[in-house]
């Protein structure tokens, strides 16, 4: 008996051994883990005071990773005329990027009252990452302190990963993005004098029902009986009847799900809002509200909001604000910062809440990797057989035919896939970009997904002229 066991220990132990050096094998073959900045180039404006920059693994590790960056200066002295935060010590910023992450950041501050001549820069390079990552071609990275015209601008997209948590502001010209949790937020209250108009969070799938019904105490559950199957998206059996309930994604603020807000208070009723899902797998219903939005006696908004069944609720006032073109509030925190200023973003890249026709007329339906363009930009699309990408020059803009709804582009860049075949890049097109302060670019995306992950696509743009 103790024979028979020992041989069976020995057959245990060969096979963890021979299962080990499998494992081994096959780690061996994992693709290199590089540490990049996320853009080469950025500047930092005149009415900016700091920037973010970040550095990016290709893929989380399960182990802290240290990094260090080293900084030239051309023009500035640290401490005199700006910081970082982490401190530089010796010329040298130290990082680390936490173990299941992927990414690490510094930020530049200006130092109060001092006055740049725009020719500053700092020369950002990273000299060291702790193993098993490599330093990457991205790996020095210049902020110039003066307003920054990028003659080109490439980036992989920080959207998260493939729940797509992120919505994602880019800025052609700066080479620059934002990337917003987009839980973040609830409404956007429209700034133009022209109207007073709200949006729903389109990434999150909300929808917004009118009740005749003026005071917020009054409305209990008994005036939602239904709305569960009416004010739902559904991606199985979605029905042109919940349209209404949706804003209309071209951005017409005509056919917003909430009304024109009118200066006679009693003609704005209250509105149930399903606030669509949160981000995961699955992603989690983040319940219904109710609200009341009347125009305030200093020119802006008031919000008033409450879960379904209070009997009191909260109001916030928003101030319209001609930087950006709308305000953001969270029904939990109130007002957010979501947007950039008006001219600091042209595209974004998010989960959207876009239209599709099955064959008996629109219905709302969801999108992953839909591209909006900001109400200031205009596009225009080519395809490569009338013209390929690198030939493209400035004498072919006045040719082109541009739309500015926020979905022109919308999932036009990409296929989308299907039972065995999986969504890629179209390679047969590419974009002409008019941003906001009328730069021309030329655009096309190189990839949808990094390391095979969706939520990190990557786009590439030469600027072409300036009207």
């Amino acid at each position: 008996m103790l024979h028979t066991l020992s041989l069976r220990k020995i057959g245990i132990v060969v096979t963890a051994v021979v299962l080990l050096a499998a494992c081994r094998k096959k780690d061996a073959g994992l693709p290199d883990n590089y540490v990049v900045f996320e853009t080469a180039t950025q500047g930092i404006t005149a009415a900016e005071t700091s920037v973010t920059v970040k550095v990016k693994l290709a893929s989380g590790v399960s182990a802290d990773v240290p990094i260090i960056v080293n900084l030239t200066e051309q023009g500035v002295v640290y401490g005199t005329d700006y910081t970082t935060s982490p401190a530089a010590v010796s010329g040298k910023i130290s990082l680390t990027v936490p173990s299941g992450n992927n990414e690490a950041s510094f930020t530049i501050s200006k130092a109060p009252g001092i006055l740049y001549d725009g020719d500053e820069k700092i020369i950002f390079d990273i000299y060291s990452s702790g193993s098993p990552v490599l330093i990457g071609t991205t790996k020095r990275f210049t902020l110039s302190f003066g307003e920054l015209v990028a003659t080109t601008a490439s980036m992989t997209v920080n959207g998260g990963g493939a729940t797509y948590g992120n919505k994602v502001f880019i800025d052609l010209s700066a080479n620059r993005q934002t990337s917003v949790f987009r839980t973040n937020w609830d409404l956007g209250f429209y700034t133009g004098s022209d109207d007073f108009r709200v949006i729903l969070n389109s990434s999150l799938n909300m929808m917004a029902k009118q009740i005749n019904k003026n005071d917020l105490n009054t409305v209990t559950a008994a005036d939602t009986v239904g709305f569960s199957n009416e004010v739902t998206f559904s991606q199985t059996a979605p029905t042109t009847a919940s349209l209404a309930y949706v804003d209309y994604p071209s951005g017409d603020l005509t056919r917003t799900a909430i009304a024109s807000v009118s200066a006679s208070a009693t003609d704005n009723k209250v509105y149930i809002v399903n606030r669509g899902n949160g981000v995961g797998s699955p992603a989690p219903a983040r319940g219904w509200k109710k609200i009341r939005i009347i125009r305030n006696t200093s020119g802006g908004y008031t919000l008033q909001h409450a879960d379904i069944a209070a009997t009191t609720f909260t109001s916030i006032d928003i101030a319209k604000d001609d930087a950006v073109f709308f305000k953001n509030i969270s029904f939990e925190t109130g007002a957010v910062t979501v947007e950039p200023q008006k001219k600091k973003w042209d595209i974004a890249w998010t989960y959207f809440a876009n239209v599709t026709n099955f064959g008996t007329g629109e219905v709302p339906y969801l999108f992953q990797d839909i591209i909006l363009l900001n109400r200031n930009v205009s596009v225009a699309k080519v395809l490569v057989a009338t013209k390929a990408f690198v030939d493209f020059g400035e004498a072919d803009i006045t040719a082109q035919t541009f739309l500015t709804t926020q979905n022109a582009i919308a999932s036009d860049w990409r296929s989308g896939g299907g039972p065995g075949v999986s969504p890629a890049v179209r390679t047969d097109r590419y974009y002409i970009i008019k941003d906001g302060d009328n730069n021309y670019y030329k655009l096309r995306f190189t990839a949808l997904t990094q390391n095979g992950e969706r939520g990190y696509p990557a786009f590439e743009a030469i600027w072409l002229r300036k009207d």
